[in-house]
C-alpha cells in the first residue's frame, strides 16, 4: 500500500469516528437528558478529541513499522538492515518472524537456504521484498 492511500485512509478513519462519537453523543444527549443545548455541543466535541487522540494512539500502537529518525539525521534511510536478526519463533514452511533493530518483522528464507531456522537463531538480511525480509542463517554466509 503506497503512502498517499495510508493517508487516506487514515484521514478517513478519523473522521468516521469524529462523526460516529460526536453525532452519537449529540443524538443521545439531546434524546435522553434536558441538558441545554450549549452542554451537549461541548459535550459531544469533548467527546470527539477524546476520542480522535484514543484512536491515533491506537493507529500508532498497532502500525507494523516505524520511521525513527535520530539526531543530526534530517530523513530517514532507506537502505536494507544488514545487521543481524534473531528468530522469534520456528520458521513454517519457509517463512517465519524475526526481530531486528528492536521490531518483529516478517521474513522469509532466502533462495537456495533449505535448513530449518528454530527461534533463537541469528539471521542476516540479504534482500527486502516490502515489508518482508528474505534472510539466511549467518552460519551460510
Amino acid at each position: 500500500m503506497n503512502m498517499e492511500r495510508f493517508s487516506k485512509l487514515w484521514w478517513a478513519s478519523i473522521l468516521l469516528s469524529s462523526v460516529v462519537t460526536g453525532g452519537g453523543t449529540f443524538v443521545s444527549l439531546t434524546l435522553f437528558t434536558t441538558l441545554p443545548v450549549e452542554t451537549v455541543i461541548k459535550a459531544s466535541v469533548t467527546l470527539i478529541l477524546v476520542g480522535d487522540i484514543a484512536l491515533a494512539l491506537m493507529m500508532e500502537a498497532l502500525s507494523p513499522t516505524r520511521v525513527r529518525v535520530g539526531p543530526g539525521e534530517s530523513r530517514h534511510r532507506n537502505e536494507l538492515p544488514r545487521e543481524p536478526g534473531t528468530v522469534v519463533a520456528d520458521f513454517e514452511d519457509r517463512r517465519g518472524k524475526i526481530l531486528i533493530r528492536g521490531e518483529r518483522w516478517r521474513a522469509r528464507l532466502a533462495d537456495g537456504c533449505n535448513e530449518m531456522l528454530p527461534a533463537g537463531t541469528t539471521v542476516r538480511v540479504v534482500e527486502r521484498e516490502g515489508l518482508t525480509l528474505v534472510v539466511k542463517a549467518v552460519e551460510q554466509e
